[in-house]
């Protein structure tokens, strides 16, 4: 693969459009979307043994955790889209919180 052919690859995943990019535009996921996700997800959101950890994980597989108006959210990296809370995945803020401690502070 040529420097040109890296650096168009690169910027086809800086600025391209995810999976889940249409999240935003949706007030929810499907039910197959929320099934893959969930699967997807199902490693780290169970093994996980604290924040930054949890965080680690997702971030490997393409996603990030934001706080926001007293609910924790999945966020793609990529587009930077709130896909949908971590209750609809089916681990909620306060049992996470009651797992790992009090949420720590995200930049």
């Amino acid at each position: 693969m040529s420097f040109h052919d890296q650096n168009d690859e690169a910027e086809k995943l800086t600025y391209g459009q995810t999976a889940w990019g249409c999240a935003s535009t949706r007030e929810r996921l499907d039910s197959e979307s929320m099934m893959l996700l969930r699967a997807n997800l199902s490693e780290p959101m169970t093994t996980a043994d604290s924040w930054p950890t949890l965080r680690e994980m997702l971030r490997g597989k393409g996603f990030d955790m934001k706080p926001r108006a007293g609910r924790l959210r999945l966020v793609d990296l990529q587009s930077r889209v709130e896909i949908c809370t971590f209750g609809l995945l089916g681990h909620p803020r306060v049992e996470l919180e009651k797992r790992f401690g009090g949420l720590p502070q995200m930049h």
